[in-house]
């Protein structure tokens, strides 16, 4: 049985701790928040469960062996690399980092370590993101030429937490959207993007310093063309997924925000589309299971440190860009 712990109890917080206290595998014992009002809210569900206000003191227990990182974005890297040190597993919510110094940073502890390091990408287990995947894999609509990445919700800024709307911090929506939108890009494509051209900004709410808007044009290695569209807007009509062009058809999947939007996959032919049946699954359950596996069979997790940081290099390009108004050329 292996024990873990949650570090940080802000939005996903709670429903790692869930996840965790049902698992039949492993043993919630301990969990972290700075804030005691937040403590205090899971410790009276959880009664079996030790509380502290500083992530530290939980990993200096030498019964805990894995770790739920579930921190603000400005303290992944300090903490994700106290916790390697520490010889705990971790799985450390998206984004790896705030920049490709940090999780570069992260990257290299975690190479000279021998624990398991995961990046809570959750959408590798969205059922219609993975069953896209095995479509463009099996060549049902050919060789992807191009395809457009799209997600526009509302920010609603009065129901985030500061530091979200706050660039310095890890806040904006390039980092807290555009990393899903670039993490699933490249898994579904399969190659680097080696160039982008963007528009990166804040014209929907200039008052905050973060973005929330962007449009990016994305070069892969394999020469598929993408491009991500993405706006937070004051109002409008959501919509979030993506659509592939191949030599042999189309691809579209959409997934809901909260109460709104189409959710499904479909192959378009001949001018149909014709529906892919896709199953339900809790996608925080699947990702842990997924984390434990790694561990018990010691495999190489389903989503590694060095995708993560992949998905910061390209976002970082994409930023860049945006200040420049130029191509950025990615350099590894």
């Amino acid at each position: 049985m292996i024990n873990v712990a949650v570090l940080g109890l802000g939005r996903v917080g709670p429903s790692h701790v869930r996840t965790v206290h049902r698992s039949s595998r492993v043993s919630l014992v301990a969990v972290a928040d700075a804030e005691q009002a937040k403590l205090d809210r899971i410790l009276a569900e959880y009664p079996g469960c030790a509380g502290y206000n500083d992530y530290r003191a939980v990993l200096d227990r030498a019964d805990v062996q894995a770790v739920v990182i579930c921190l603000p974005h400005w303290l992944h890297e300090r903490a994700a690399i106290d916790a390697v040190k520490a010889g705990k597993h971790v799985l450390l919510e998206k984004p790896l980092a705030n920049s490709v110094e940090e999780c570069q940073r992260i990257a290299d502890a975690v190479a000279k370590s021998n624990v398991k390091f995961t990046v809570g990408h959750t959408q590798h287990f969205y059922p219609a993101v993975a069953a896209a995947k095995r479509i463009l894999d099996s060549g049902q609509i050919g060789r992807t030429i191009m395809g457009i990445d799209t997600w526009y919700k509302p920010l609603e800024p009065e129901k985030r937490p500061a530091w979200m709307l706050d660039r310095k911090l890890g806040g904006g929506m390039m980092l807290m959207d555009g990393v899903h939108m670039i993490d699933r890009l490249l898994w579904h494509i399969g190659s680097r993007v080696n160039s982008v051209k963007a528009y990166n900004g804040n014209p929907i709410y200039p008052e905050i310093p973060a973005d929330d808007t962007a449009m990016a044009f994305l070069q892969f290695d394999n020469g598929v063309a993408i491009t991500i569209s993405r706006i937070a807007y004051r109002t409008g009509i959501t919509q979030y997924g993506a659509d592939y062009f191949g030599t042999s058809g189309h691809l579209k999947y959409r997934l809901p925000y909260g109460r709104h939007g189409e959710n499904g996959v479909w192959i378009g032919k001949n001018e149909e589309w014709e529906p892919v049946e896709i199953a339900k699954n809790d996608s925080l359950v699947d990702q842990f299971n997924a984390f434990l596996d790694a561990i018990e069979n010691n495999t190489e997790p389903a989503v590694s440190v060095q995708h993560g940081l992949e998905v910061i290099r390209v976002m970082e390009a994409i930023e860049r860009s945006g200040e420049t108004g130029r191509e950025v050329v990615i350099e590894r």
